[in-house]
């Protein structure tokens, strides 16, 4: 990888993480020797690890110690799939920071399906006593739910933020996970805590004063998302292929997203929910246009064709002048595609308004608004395809352009491939919604195989009830092609030249579904960069 691609997302980490320390302010110095004290453990020297290591290692331990991050969703979705790993997880205990030890009783309740989710939200103070996205911790709680697993909440009650408190809370946590062991003495115990608090001096120290220290010294340690070692990895051209690195025998850390967009959703998790407090006193509305904006230069610098910043607006749901922009320019029937558009969960921009819709505050949204800019200011269209199924080719490439770019700024997003799709179908046995979707997306790919290869009888494309399956099937094979896309970019098997050539092709021209044809083609050639977005952590 070029140093000029590198020293881009330095800059960038460096530039987010200020941003983070402008919202908190500076730490304290204890809180600066606390951090240092964890980031020492991980100085050591590293290889290339694997998901079979990994879980090999955790199915042997007595103890494993996992970290979190907590506004990052990625963090709680690798927990969750070492979780669903694990072979017979009913023998498992799993201890929660995210849970105050003080709540047990509900948090007992809750998983015995004695209580609402919403109840139990309320009566454990979730909000308050914890603060972050709930839905992204939903699916972990409703999987220890169904597989019946003894879950313990074990942190202790404070509001405090300051190297004393975290002290505080591994002193305390350590003592009721000490009892936990205790009590189950032949059961493996899987820890979840925030990565600072994982350091050797930290939460494992205590431990082992208040419990068995050859328990604790036979711990596995899962860290996530280490920075000084993922910009070593992309140095020697391991960041697309490896996701675990190990320290040692019983030391790893999971590598599943990049350092910028590990600290730029912290940094959109503190202006989303910190600023938004403020928005409601001084009737102040956050400002998104900057992050994306942010994004499309480094979109413009990766490609070597730089474009403005400063010819667009992006708009979050709470704010009402997104919606009054489109009503003064577009028709009725527009309007009714956008708000399908919206119903998708979909962020998107609108090129004939200059504007778009942060539908979540999240860096893979914001980077699909981002390249959604690129392409149209390239491109020059002004509208999203609307007429199905004549323009669903046409929506397949938008959708295509879009994921590339947030392959750019996330290189470590994943999409589906044939196999998930059809795996899909076979076991999942989905709603008849997602089956529609999914039959729709595969119907496409098939008619796209026997059309390219020449061979057997002439398919013709299922038909959807719903205009949304359009949007849904749209978004998963356009993923597709754009995985191929940018790996191939990263593999230089195609110039940003042959690139921009691409984005330049308008989605409005009339011969457009000839030029995907030709894009197909093109794709065909490049390889697969990995089977199934299930064979990596």
């Amino acid at each position: 990888m070029s140093t000029r691609w590198i020293q881009l997302r330095k800059q960038l980490f460096q530039q987010i993480r200020q941003q983070v320390t402008h919202r908190l302010g500076e730490e304290s110095p204890g809180l600066a020797r606390y951090r240092k004290n964890y980031e020492s453990d991980l100085k050591k020297k590293w290889k290339e690890s694997s998901k079979t290591e990994v879980l090999t290692a955790v199915s042997q331990a007595p103890l494993v110690f996992m970290g979190d991050f907590h506004a990052l969703q990625q963090s709680q979705k690798a927990q969750l799939r070492i979780l669903k790993a694990i072979k017979n997880p009913g023998r498992w205990i799993v201890a929660l920071e995210c849970v105050e030890a003080r709540h047990q009783k509900t948090l007992d309740q809750f998983l015995a399906g004695k209580i609402s989710e919403r109840d139990f939200l309320k009566a454990c103070e979730w909000k308050k006593s914890w603060g972050f996205p709930w839905e992204h911790y939903r699916p972990l709680f409703r999987w220890l739910q169904k597989n019946k697993v003894k879950t313990f909440g074990v942190n202790l009650k404070t509001n405090r933020r300051s190297a004393q408190t975290l002290k505080d809370r591994d002193h305390f946590s350590a003592g009721e996970i000490a009892k936990i062991h205790q009590k189950f003495p032949e059961a493996p115990v899987f820890v979840i805590f925030g990565d600072l608090h994982l350091g050797s001096l930290h939460l494992p120290k205590e431990l082992a004063k208040k419990s068995d220290r050859s328990w604790v010294s036979e711990a596995v340690y899962l860290y996530q998302n280490n920075e000084p070692a993922y910009f070593q990895m992309i140095e020697k051209g391991l960041d697309l292929d490896v996701d675990v690195i190990r320290f040692n025998s019983k030391m790893f850390c999971l590598q599943n997203v990049p350092p910028w967009v590990k600290w730029q959703n912290y940094l959109l998790f503190l202006e989303e929910s910190y600023d938004s407090e403020l928005a409601g006193e001084f009737e102040h509305e956050i400002d998104y246009t900057d992050h994306v904006a942010q994004y499309l230069k480094l979109i413009g610098e990766d490609l070597q064709h730089p474009i403005r910043t400063d010819h667009f607006s992006i708009y979050s749901l709470r704010d009402d002048q997104f919606w009054v922009q489109l009503q003064k320019k577009l028709s009725e029937q527009e309007i009714k595609f956008c708000e399908i558009l919206l119903s998708s969960g979909r962020s998107f921009y609108w090129p004939e308004v200059s504007a778009g819709l942060l539908a979540r505050p999240s860096v893979n949204h914001a980077a699909e608004l981002a390249m959604s800019i690129y392409s149209a200011t390239l491109a020059g269209y002004k509208k999203w395809p609307q007429k199905f199924p004549d323009q669903f080719p046409h929506l397949i490439w938008l959708e295509a352009v879009r994921y590339f770019g947030t392959k750019l700024v996330n290189p470590k997003r994943k999409t589906d491939t044939m196999t998930d799709l059809k795996k899909a179908l076979m076991t999942n046995h989905p709603e008849p919604q997602s089956q529609e979707v999914l039959q729709l997306a595969l119907s496409q790919k098939m008619l796209e195989l026997v059309t390219l290869s020449g061979s057997g009888r002439q398919r013709q494309l299922q038909r959807p009830r719903r205009v949304l399956s359009y949007l849904e099937a749209a978004k998963i094979l356009g993923g597709m092609l754009g995985e191929k896309l940018y790996y191939a970019h990263r593999s230089r098997l195609i110039s940003s030249t042959s690139l921009l050539a691409l984005f330049r092709k308008n989605p409005e021209s009339e011969k457009f579904t000839d030029l995907y044809w030709e894009i197909l083609e093109l794709a065909e050639n490049l390889p697969e960069p990995f089977q199934s977005k299930t064979d990596r952590l």
